[in-house]
């Protein structure tokens, strides 16, 4: 090597896995020889290479070839680093701090679209400042384009990529990616989604919850395919997934230091149910999910008021696995406190040397009242039992289309309003974003009252409460959608009535229990009343003496 040459190493850098042409990236490397040899003096050293990193999601100390290239710098090893573009260095405006590091080290940091990036100027220093955040606005553009197209392909009922989901395999489609790649597409296995509809009856109709379902398939020795046993966390995910009842789902989660789980209105759904993906019906997966958000909604309340009871969060019983089924459902008359069990066992040896068990219900009130504070448990199911029943026979024929009428004007006139309302807030934005850019060659220049540093701070807190309102908008349209197509077919909709009276009356403790938890509000018992408030008509009250 000639002892005037300058010794250049090369950073090649993709993002991800399909750019990758046979696991290289063969592109960048030939222009980067070609760059190389046009400059007299300079002589290749040393490539540098990272695969399917990003320069966006990671900072500079999180990459491994970054640091190796400052700790060769800091020894001198070569004089040039050369690269395509800015953004095979990074994708974030600390990126350019990293680039002057490099340059106080003696590196010259050279690219082969924008040349060389100096900072020995105050003026090198912020173009480099500006040009990674383009760099950074660029990503988040590709992202967005990116979670764009998910959600179409969604909204459109294609599978946008992953596992398979317990219950359907995966297939080929049929159709090619713009990358030239196979999509696939789920299909049923109908062994384990028989499974699925077991893990759904025994939450719904059992009010099972998830350790106890896990418990209950390991049992039964129904092995799950990717663990040696059923998991608490495996049956949550199936039990909230709507790609049982034939949607795809996006946005359930967010990602930032740890995942977060987004309340599923914010979810992101097929236009329409895929008939060939349905496991389970509409009806059970939205009862799943009122029961499993009722129950943690009133665990919450309890834990924040132990000593109130959770009204209104009564769509489940917190557990089924009791021999009391109004646990959760009578309060005292008296004090209004929740009763408690105050069930006992009776054991006993008979002469013969036979041990026998007697269990004696009670429900106890717990602040032993003095008018009446203990009921039996055949006394206060008896009077509530027969109560149901009777008010069950005369649900056959109860039409509630003029109810529903009512409920979903006043739901979109809700939605207008909202939609009003994000229309001004996104004109305003975009309004405040157009000034701010306007600015941003004066601010450069120095002529300006911010900085450009404070000038990007500013513009990019606009543009990410912009796309935020803009996610709202979409949600929005597609609900206000959505209530349009509902008006039509309300009129046509077939709301049959099953015989909840025979269903009741068929039903073992732990569906009794769901049952009453979905028709009771509340029970209010005194010496000689049981007062049962109901939760399908307002203001309906079943005395019995």
């Amino acid at each position: 090597m000639n002892p005037e040459s300058k010794k250049v190493r090369t950073l090649l850098r993709v993002s991800s896995r399909q750019q990758l042409h046979n696991d290289d990236i063969p592109v960048q490397r030939a222009e980067a020889a070609q760059y190389i040899s046009g400059r007299p003096g300079w002589e290749f050293d040393k490539e540098y290479i990272e695969k399917a990193v990003s320069a966006y999601k990671n900072s500079a100390k999180d990459r491994e070839v970054l640091m190796e290239i400052l700790a060769d710098a800091r020894e001198r090893q070569f004089d040039i680093l050369l690269t395509y573009m800015s953004d095979r260095i990074g994708r974030q405006e600390e990126y350019s701090f990293y680039v002057a590091a490099l340059n106080r080290l003696g590196i010259e940091v050279w690219t082969i679209k924008d040349g060389q990036l100096k900072t020995e100027e105050h003026i090198d220093k912020l173009l480099n400042y500006i040009r990674f955040w383009q760099n950074e606005g660029e990503s988040k553009k590709t992202g967005m384009r990116v979670r764009d197209n998910q959600i179409e392909l969604v909204k459109s009922g294609k599978f946008v990529g992953g596992k398979a989901p317990f219950g359907y395999r995966l297939i080929p489609s049929g159709i090619i990616s713009n990358h030239g790649r196979l999509l696939k597409k789920l299909e049923i296995v109908e062994q384990d989604a028989e499974v699925v509809k077991k893990i759904y009856s025994l939450a719904i109709h059992q009010g099972m919850g998830y350790s106890r379902i896990a418990n209950a398939l390991n049992d039964e020795g129904i092995s799950p395919i990717t663990a040696s046993q059923w998991k608490p966390s495996t049956i949550a995910s199936i039990l909230k997934n709507p790609v049982y009842m034939g949607y795809y789902a996006l946005n359930r989660r967010i990602h930032h230091d740890s995942f977060t789980r987004l309340d599923r209105k914010d979810w992101v759904y097929s236009s329409k149910q895929i008939p060939e993906l349905v496991i389970i019906s509409k009806q059970d997966w939205e009862k799943a999910q009122e029961i499993r958000e009722a129950r943690k909604a009133g665990m919450n309340a309890s834990k924040r008021h132990p000593a109130l009871p959770s009204a209104g969060l009564k769509a489940a019983p917190l557990r089924t696995s009791g021999r009391l089924p109004l646990i959760g459902l009578a309060f005292c008359g008296y004090c209004g406190k929740k009763l408690k069990n105050g069930s006992y066992y009776n054991r006993w040896q008979t002469k013969s040397g036979e041990k026998k068990v007697s269990f004696t219900g009670r429900y106890l009130c717990p602040e032993k009242c003095a008018q009446r504070s203990c009921y039996s448990q055949h006394y206060l199911e008896y009077a509530v039992f027969e109560a149901v029943e009777r008010y069950l026979k005369q649900l056959k024929n109860v039409d509630i289309r003029d109810d529903l009428r009512q409920m979903q004007m006043q739901h979109s006139k809700n939605l207008e309003k909202k939609y009003g309302s994000l229309q001004k807030n996104i004109k305003a934005l975009q309004s405040d974003i157009s000034a701010l850019e306007a600015k941003i060659p004066a601010a450069i220049r120095g002529d300006y009252v911010f900085s450009a540093e404070k000038l990007s701070s500013l513009l990019k807190e606009k543009e990410i409460t912009l796309k935020e309102l803009r996610q709202q908008e979409k949600k929005l349209c597609t609900a206000i959608q959505q209530e349009n197509e509902n008006k039509s077919c309300l009129d046509t909709l077939a709301l049959p009535c099953p015989d909840w009276h025979e269903e009741f009356r068929k039903a073992d403790a732990a569906q009794k229990q769901m049952l009453l938890f979905s028709l009771i509000d509340s029970i209010l018992v005194t010496d000689g009343a049981v007062t049962i408030r109901l939760k399908i008509r307002a203001g309906f009250f079943t005395e019995i003496p």
